[in-house]
């Protein structure tokens, strides 16, 4: 990097800081494209924005969402549960101030990923966190008291039920559970959410922020029509398409010598759950995997 463009990052990245010391995903986002479009490499982009945000103090909401991200993986993988517990300690780690910074993750950033990531990885959580996220930062708020009815005993076959009549409960079940029937509410929401994908697409937001990208509308239609009755292929395009805009990324990077982001653009085409094989050929040819023999 020329020591033009070095001082232009350098500016970037202050005058997105000396105000609030917090540069948000979108922020980031915009310098990283910026800095790509004249010609800066990823590595080198990256490094000069973490040395600018340690000499504001400052913090990075993409790190400290990527932070809370690992948490709630590492408390939620293996039950698909996140107690209070774990979800006060998660949000505690990067809500609060850490030392050398002025602020930490914006507290409804964090309660919207929270949100966001239960949803989107069938996790249960055990309490509501906006009283104390709003502790934080000094507000009121009210948490919403949720009640759900258990119907696990009233379904339950008594103790003394024959083999049989077991077998046909449970083949019973499976049948219900792949006869998935949309209703027109749902197909309201299949439009509504590809109109959303497609306009996340055109602002560039493929995956991230994860509670409005792309993905997260693609997410929300196979959540509603798993099997893809509904305008299946067209969600599979946009899928598709995403993906495709990541192995290019991942080529240009390979181009300029920098495997690191490449794999990283890779990684990210893996979120969409499409073209696996075309990700992995990819990933074979810029040698980030070994070959098969």
């Amino acid at each position: 990097m020329n020591q033009s463009d070095l001082d232009w990052l350098k500016n970037r990245v202050a005058a997105a800081v000396d105000d609030d010391f917090y540069l948000d995903r979108g922020e980031e986002r915009r310098i990283k494209e910026e800095s790509a479009a004249r010609g800066i490499v990823s590595r080198e982009t990256e490094l000069v924005i973490r040395e600018q945000l340690d000499e504001y103090s400052a913090v990075s909401e993409r790190a400290l969402v990527e932070e809370l991200d690992r948490l709630l993986h590492q408390f939620t993988d293996n039950d698909k549960k996140l107690d209070q517990k774990e979800e006060r300690l998660a949000l505690s780690k990067v809500v609060n101030v850490a030392s050398g910074k002025r602020v930490g993750l914006d507290p409804r950033v964090a309660e919207e990923y929270v949100t966001s990531f239960c949803k989107a990885n069938g996790a249960s959580r055990s309490t509501d966190t906006k009283k104390w996220l709003g502790s934080q930062v000094g507000l009121a708020l009210v948490a919403v008291a949720v009640v759900g009815a258990v119907i696990f005993f009233a379904t339950r076959p008594p103790k003394d039920a024959t083999p049989v009549v077991l077998a046909q409960a449970k083949e019973s079940r499976a049948v219900d559970t792949k006869a998935i029937k949309l209703n027109e509410n749902d197909r309201s929401e299949i439009d509504d959410q590809l109109r959303r994908a497609s306009l996340y697409i055109e602002k560039a937001q493929y995956t991230d922020p994860p509670e409005s990208s792309a993905k997260a509308s693609l997410d929300q239609i196979r959540q509603i029509d798993p099997e893809g009755q509904y305008r299946g292929e067209e969600v599979k395009g946009l899928a598709s398409k995403i993906v495709d805009h990541y192995i290019k990324l991942a080529e240009k990077s390979a181009a300029s010598n920098d495997l690191g982001a490449a794999a990283k653009w890779l990684a990210r085409a893996k979120l969409l759950n499409r073209d696996r094989e075309v990700i992995l050929e990819k990933e074979r040819a810029l040698g980030l995997v070994k070959a098969e023999r």
